[in-house]
C-alpha cells in the first residue's frame, strides 16, 4: 500500500482519487483491498482470509467506520476517507501484526506499509537513535523507524487529519497485560486455553493452511488448532532445515505430522548459489524488518488468495519459560515485601564481584554459560536490574566487549526503564515483562515474517498474538504455567525436565509422544548461513562503505566492531551467532543509507 495525498492539482487517471481540498494517488498490493460506499473510502490490510474480509463487508454501503474498527482492530492497518468533511483516518490493530508509516510535510502525506517506499521519496537522513538501538538491542521500538521525518503508526493507533491536512488527533494504545489470576481449576484452564488457541485460528482459515512447522510445541498447537478447524484436505505443513546443521527439528515436524496423517514438506536450505549483493540490496528493501532467518525460507511462498501461511511465535504468556535462575529471581520479587531491606543490603555487598565480573567481559567476549550465569546470579536481589539485563540485554558491558561506541548507550536505555509500581506477585511481574517485550522483540518477530512472506506475494497469520488468546493466557495461575514435567532434552532422548506443562496438556487428544515431550529448543543456524554465502555478499557491502565518502561506519564510529568481521578467515560457530547478527544489521542500514542518497 502507498498512499500520496497531496493539495496540488493533478491529473485524474485510474489511480487516483479527487476531493475537494485534495488529490490522492495510491497503489495497492494483490492481498490489500479497497472499498468504497456512500460514506467512507477504505484501504485495507490485513493477515485474515479474503472469506473473512468478504463478510466484513457484506453490508456494503451500510458498513459503517465502527464495522471496519470492530472487523480488523486485532488484525488490519487501514486508512479511511470520510467522503462528506474528507477527514484521514488511519488505523492500526491493537497487536501490532500490521503495520503502516507515515510522512507528512506541508503539501503532502505519505503513507505506506513499506517504510523504505517513502524513504526513497522524502527522507534526507537516518534517525541516529534508531540506528543505536537496532545495533544494541537487535530490535526497533515500536514506533520508531530508521529513517528521520517518518513515523510508525503506533500500535492500536488512530491518526486523524482535516482537509488541510493538521493532525487534530493521534492516539495509540499499548498492549499493558495487567490481567490478575483466574479462579479456574487446572483441568478448566487446560481446557479454555485449547478453546482460546482455537478461536485465535478461526479468522484466517482459508482454503489451503500451510503450517510452517517446526516441530517445536507452539507450531505443534497451531497445527492442531487447524486441524480442529477444517480437513486435513486443506491442511499441510513446511518444516525447514539448513544445510549442515546439526540441530534438526525436522524429525519433530515429521512425528506430528505422520501422526495426524497431514502432507509435510522438508525443505533443506542451501544459499550459497541463490543470493549475491545485488538480490541481497534487493530482498532488504522489501522488509520493514530484515531479519535474516527471512534467508532460510527463500522463495518458497506460493501467492495464491486462497492460501495462508501460519506462524507460530507466540506470547509466553500462557507458558513461561523460567530457567532455574530466573526462578530464584521471580522467589526473591515475590518475598521483597517482607525482606526488602536484606535484599537491598546484599545487592549493595555484591557490587564489587558485578565490578569484576564486568570489568572482565568488557575486555574479551566470553560465551561461556557457566561465567555468564554466575554473573547473573549477582543481579538476583535486585529485580529491574535483573530483569532489564536478561529480558532486555540491557548489558553495557556486553556492548562493551564487541566494542561497540557506547556514546549513546545511556540515552538509548531510556526506553527500557520498569515501573513495579502495583506489581505484587509473579504473574503481574511477568505480564508486565510481556507488556514491554510486546513493543520491542515482539513487534519485530511479527514484522519480519509477516514482511517475508508478504513480499512474495502470500498472506501470513500469527494467531498467538490475538489479543483475547494473550488476556486469557496471562491470567493463568502462575504457579499452573511454570509447572515443570520429566520429557526429553532438547534435541537428544537423554530425560530432562521440561516446562509448558499447561499447553502440552491442552493439547493431549491430539499430540504424539515425541513432540509431547520434547523439550523447548531452537535449531542455531545464523553462522551457517554466513558461512553459505552471507559472508561473502556482506563482506561486499561493508568493504564499500569503508571506502566511500559518505561512510556509515565511519560516521558511526564503527570501525572497531567491524574489524573482526573483516579480519575472520576461518569459518563462523555457533558462538559467534550474536556477532553476526549485529554485522548483518550493519549491512542492512548501509543499504538504507544508501537508498536514500540522490
Amino acid at each position: 500500500m502507498y498512499l500520496e495525498f497531496n493539495k496540488k492539482k493533478q491529473i485524474v487517471s485510474s489511480d487516483e482519487i479527487a476531493f475537494e481540498n485534495y488529490s490522492l494517488r495510491y497503489s495497492l498490493t494483490d492481498k490489500e483491498f479497497f472499498f468504497e460506499n456512500d460514506a467512507f473510502i477504505l484501504f485495507l490490510k490485513t493477515n485474515y482470509s479474503e472469506e473473512y474480509v468478504k463478510k466484513a463487508f457484506l453490508s456494503s454501503n451500510e458498513v459503517t467506520f465502527e464495522d471496519i474498527k470492530k472487523a480488523f482492530q486485532k488484525d488490519g492497518f487501514w486508512v479511511a476517507i470520510n467522503k462528506v468533511t474528507n477527514q484521514i483516518s488511519v488505523n492500526r490493530d491493537v497487536s501490532g501484526l500490521c503495520t503502516g508509516y507515515c510522512f507528512i510535510e506541508g503539501d503532502s502525506i505519505h503513507i505506506a506499509t513499506n517504510v523504505h517506499d517513502i524513504a526513497k521519496k522524502k527522507a534526507k537522513k537516518l534517525n541516529k537513535e534508531a540506528v543505536y538501538q537496532l545495533l544494541y538491542f537487535d530490535f526497533l521500538w515500536d514506533g520508531q523507524t530508521i529513517y528521520g521525518g517518518i513515523d510508525q503508526l503506533r500500535i492500536g493507533g488512530q491518526l486523524i487529519l482535516d482537509s488541510d491536512f493538521k493532525v487534530t488527533s493521534d492516539t495509540f494504545s499499548e498492549p499493558l497485560i495487567t490481567e490478575q489470576e483466574n479462579n479456574l481449576s487446572e483441568k478448566e484452564n487446560i481446557e479454555e486455553l485449547r478453546k482460546e488457541i482455537v478461536k485465535a485460528h478461526k479468522p484466517y482459515i482459508n482454503d489451503l493452511n500451510t503450517v510452517f512447522l517446526s516441530g517445536g510445541i507452539d507450531s505443534v498447537a497451531m497445527l492442531i488448532a487447524i486441524d480442529d478447524l477444517t480437513e486435513k484436505s486443506r491442511i499441510e505443513n513446511h518444516s525447514f532445515k539448513v544445510k549442515g546443521t546439526i540441530q534438526d527439528e525436522t524429525v519433530y515436524a515429521k512425528s506430528i505430522a505422520d501422526h495426524l496423517g497431514i502432507k509435510l514438506t522438508i525443505v533443506e536450505r542451501d544459499i550459497s548459489n541463490e543470493i549475491n549483493e545485488s538480490t541481497f540490496r534487493e530482498e532488504i528493501l522489501k522488509m520493514n524488518n530484515p531479519y535474516p532467518g527471512m534467508w532460510i525460507f527463500g522463495n518458497q511462498i506460493d501467492d495464491s488468495e486462497k492460501k495462508t501461511y501460519f506462524a507460530g511465535q507466540d506470547t509466553r504468556l500462557h507458558t513461561p519459560s523460567l530457567n532455574k535462575l530466573d526462578a530464584i529471581a521471580f522467589k526473591i520479587f515475590s518475598l521483597s515485601k517482607y525482606f526488602k531491606p536484606i535484599f537491598i543490603l546484599l545487592d549493595l555487598l555484591l557490587y564489587p564481584f558485578k565490578e569484576v565480573f564486568n570489568f572482565i567481559l568488557k575486555k574479551k567476549t566470553i560465551t561461556s554459560k557457566y561465567f555468564l550465569g554466575l554473573r547473573r546470579a549477582l543481579y538476583l536481589f535486585n529485580t529491574k536490574t535483573y530483569v532489564k539485563l536478561v529480558y532486555f540485554k540491557v548489558d553495557k558491558a556486553i556492548m562493551a566487549s564487541y566494542k561497540l561506541p557506547l556514546k549513546h548507550f545511556n540515552t538509548t536505555i531510556k526506553n527500557y526503564n520498569i515501573s513495579l509500581k502495583g506489581v505484587k506477585n509473579k504473574r503481574s511481574l511477568y505480564n508486565t515483562i510481556v507488556s514491554k517485550k510486546w513493543i520491542e522483540q515482539y513487534v519485530n518477530d511479527m514484522r519480519y515474517m509477516i514482511d517475508m512472506v508478504d513480499s512474495q506475494g502470500g498472506r501470513l497469520a500469527m494467531p498467538f498474538y490475538d489479543m483475547d488468546l494473550a488476556k486469557f493466557s496471562a491470567s493463568i495461575p502462575f504457579k499452573l504455567s511454570v509447572k515443570d514435567m520429566k520429557g526429553k532434552s532438547q534435541f537428544s532422548e537423554k530425560t530432562s525436565t521440561i516446562h509448558k506443562y499447561v499447553l502440552r496438556e491442552s493439547l493431549i487428544d491430539k499430540i504424539d509422544e515425541k513432540t509431547y515431550l520434547r523439550s523447548k529448543a531452537v535449531s542455531r543456524t545464523g553462522h551457517i548461513i554466513f558461512n553459505q554465502s552471507l559472508d561473502k555478499i556482506l563482506r561486499q557491502v561493508i568493504e564499500k562503505d569503508v571506502l566511500a565518502s559518505n561512510s556509515f561506519i565511519k560516521e558511526y564510529n564503527l570501525g572497531a566492531f567491524i574489524e573482526r568481521f573483516l579480519k575472520n578467515k576461518k569459518d563462523w560457530i555457533m558462538t559467534d551467532d550474536k556477532y553476526l547478527l549485529k554485522v548483518y544489521y550493519i549491512a542492512t542500514i548501509i543499504v538504507y543509507q544508501q537508498n536514500i542518497i540522490k
